[in-house]
């Protein structure tokens, strides 16, 4: 049995806050794509690539208010928001990640600056 989304999401955002790069590459299939408003990242190592060294801050928190799961545990929905090093609130985000076969394959990201 493999993990569910919801899981593999947690692990995600951990992953990100603790700089957690090799644990980032593992839970993410090879063909992982990540769908944002600025930009499209196609591929795992493209991604933790941006991700290590290509984001303008990386002194982040994710904050989760809530996680919803499909049905069939195969996609989760999660919205939250991004503190910066001081606790200041960056941006409003809903993550919507796919999962197969315990790895995440998809990520399409909505973002809202706060008011």
């Amino acid at each position: 049995m493999h993990p569910d989304a919801t899981y593999l999401a947690r692990l995600y955002y951990t992953a990100l806050d603790d700089h957690g790069y090799d644990t980032l590459q593992e839970l993410l299939c090879p063909t992982f794509v990540h769908d944002r408003e600025d930009m499209t990242l196609d591929g795992r190592d493209e991604f933790v690539s941006f991700m290590r060294d290509g984001r303008p801050q990386t002194e982040t928190t994710h904050v989760i208010d809530q996680y919803i799961q499909s049905k069939h545990g195969d996609e989760i929905v999660v919205r939250g928001h991004l503190e910066d090093s001081t606790g200041d609130e960056l941006f409003v985000f809903l993550d919507r990640f796919r999962a197969r076969e315990g790895k995440l394959v998809e990520l399409k990201t909505f973002t809202r600056t706060p008011n």
